[in-house]
């Protein structure tokens, strides 16, 4: 008995080192993936301006001039003597391209899909452009752009995921309510309209091309642009930036100049021909977006712990054979109304009405409570007070991943970020936090890299640039392919088939319900959706054994 005794205690002893030990190295792990990835460290280091003595000698050139070429612009203001942005759409070089109010634009971007769409960004986005831009508070009020502490009641298909308040001693971080078209009208605004950055410069026009350095093939000497009055001009670039987006036209101008192939096979490179890889989830975009007056403002039946400026309705359905269908209803800047369905579907989905929307809301699968009654009488009010609709449905192009970081013989001073290297799934309002992390890795490897004494790009300056960019949005792609790999109509990668991840969606369906009354589930949930979590966040120990737990005594 007494052996029986000294045995148990020993194992209880063994198993009490083990997982001790177990826990030093998860959090060993994450502050590597924190440090490397996050961004959070970086982001603290940006807005630290060079001295102009310090600036490389010529030009940065930056094709786009989206969120993504915005963003870029701002960093190499700090490390160019010049910097150009190439912008395609003329109207966003004049005055009603920095208009204060975006709704009331006269113009509307084409080459954008979601300027007349849902947009949400995370609340890391805000953190980081507060960084850049430190009176962003004060433009975003005059831009009529609000900033509220971000707890924009996110749920388990319908059931609340409390916000972990207290692990952010008594608030949480901020985040800024803005659609796609404030926040990149704020952005321009910001970077050229206030003559903050003077050598920065927006024009009109299109880049169609590329051409060696005369004396140095290996880097770019100049870029050919079509200006919008069909006249050919080529300006000198020390720096080339993609920023084209989905168009992602640098891997054919790379083509063209005689880039991104070697006749020398290297181990662990591609050619620029094989660096995409792409998979269509079919998601498909309804939003309508309601001109509202003040007066039907004031009558829309908002809960209690809501106000009409952070008034927000969200379910993405636990059930993927309906195509995952995910429906949101919130302000918007200005005085409108949101209402949106993304589906992913193999034929054509469209909510082109209010009362197509109101008609699907019974439909929607909850995993618990049932959507409230306050969601169909807002829209009976919006209703009834005959607003203006305006109406945008959208079938979102195949997700993408040019794979730059393992791409032989690219030109040491050409990069690209934003959607010109990847997209993901919208649904997850990533989009912006990636194009944002992109700046940063350019900031690092700029700050890292320059030699001061020759005002020069290093030789292994691009290289360099998308080992650190893949390092800070690669989990970005890792997770879409996870998650929309879960949806039927998912057609997957080449070779891949959709059982790919199914033991890691189960067990994130299961920490996500733990969520809803868990506050270590919920701060782990909470962090990697507003974008300061790691990959590692829901494999804590102590978390992976509770999540397990409530599986097996049918916890829901």
């Amino acid at each position: 008995m007494v052996n029986q005794v000294s045995q148990l205690k020993a194992a209880a002893q063994l198993l009490a080192i083990f997982y001790g030990l177990t826990i030093l190295a998860w959090r060993l792990l994450r502050r590597y993936l924190f440090n490397r990835s996050s961004g959070i460290p970086e982001i603290e280091n940006i807005g630290k301006t060079r001295l102009p003595e310090q600036k490389l000698d010529g030009t940065a050139l930056i094709c786009g001039g989206s969120i993504a070429g915005l963003l870029a612009a701002r960093i190499c203001s700090e490390f160019f003597e010049h910097v150009i942005i190439v912008e395609p759409e003329e109207w966003l070089t004049s005055e009603d391209g920095m208009r204060r109010f975006a709704w009331k634009q006269e113009h509307k971007r084409t080459r954008v899909m979601q300027y007349q769409s849902l947009h949400g960004s995370q609340a890391l986005l805000y953190a980081g452009l507060r960084k850049l831009f430190p009176d962003l508070a004060e433009q975003c009020r005059y831009s009529g752009i609000a900033i509220y502490p971000a707890d924009r009641k996110m749920s388990f298909a319908g059931t609340l995921i409390p916000a972990p308040v207290e692990s952010y001693h008594g608030h949480l971080p901020e985040t800024l309510v803005a659609s796609r078209a404030g926040l990149e009208t704020l952005l321009r605004r910001l970077v050229l309209g206030r003559g903050n950055y003077r050598n920065i410069v927006q024009i009109a026009g299109t880049v169609i091309g590329l051409s060696p350095h005369s004396d140095d093939l290996s880097r770019i000497g100049r870029v050919k642009i079509r200006r919008t009055d069909s006249r050919i001009e080529e300006l000198d670039a020390n720096l080339v930036i993609d920023c084209t987006g989905v168009t992602r036209a640098g891997v054919k101008w790379l083509s063209q100049a005689g880039y991104g192939s070697t006749d020398v096979n290297i181990d662990g490179k591609l050619h620029l021909k094989d660096a995409k890889i792409s998979f269509d989830q079919k998601l498909q975009y309804s939003s309508l977006i309601c001109d509202v007056t003040p007066d039907t403002l004031k009558k829309l039946p908002i809960p209690n712990d809501q106000t009409i400026e952070t008034m927000f309705f969200g379910l993405l359905e636990d059930d993927p054979n309906n195509g995952r269908r995910f429906f949101v209803m919130t302000k918007a800047d200005g005085d409108r109304i949101v209402i949106f369905v993304g589906q992913s579907s193999d034929d054509p989905v469209k909510y082109e009405s209010l009362n197509a929307m109101r008609s699907l809301i019974p439909d929607l699968k909850t995993h618990k409570n049932p959507i409230p009654g306050w969601v169909i009488e807002t829209i009976d009010i919006i209703e009834a007070s005959q607003p203006e609709v305006h109406s945008s449905q959208l079938r979102i192009p195949p997700t993408a991943y040019i794979r730059y970081h393992q791409t032989v013989n690219l030109p040491s001073n050409f990069v690209a970020l934003g959607d010109s290297v990847s997209s993901v799934d919208p649904l997850y309002g990533q989009g912006c936090t990636k194009a944002l992390l992109g700046a940063v890795a350019l900031h690092k490897v700029l700050s890292a890299k320059t030699q001061v004494d020759t005002k020069e790009l290093p030789a292994d300056f691009s290289e360099q640039f998308f080992k650190e960019h893949s390092k800070k949005t690669d989990n970005f792609w890792q997770l879409t392919h996870l998650l929309d790999y879960g949806i039927p109509s998912t057609t997957p990668l080449p070779g891949e088939d959709l059982k790919v991840g199914r033991l890691l969606r189960w067990y994130l369906r299961r920490v996500q319900i733990l969520a809803t009354k868990d506050a270590q589930a919920g701060r782990a949930y909470w962090d990697g959706v507003m974008g300061f979590g790691t990959s590692v966040d829901i494999f804590h120990p102590f978390l992976v054994l509770k999540t397990l737990f409530n599986t097996l005594i049918g916890g829901e």
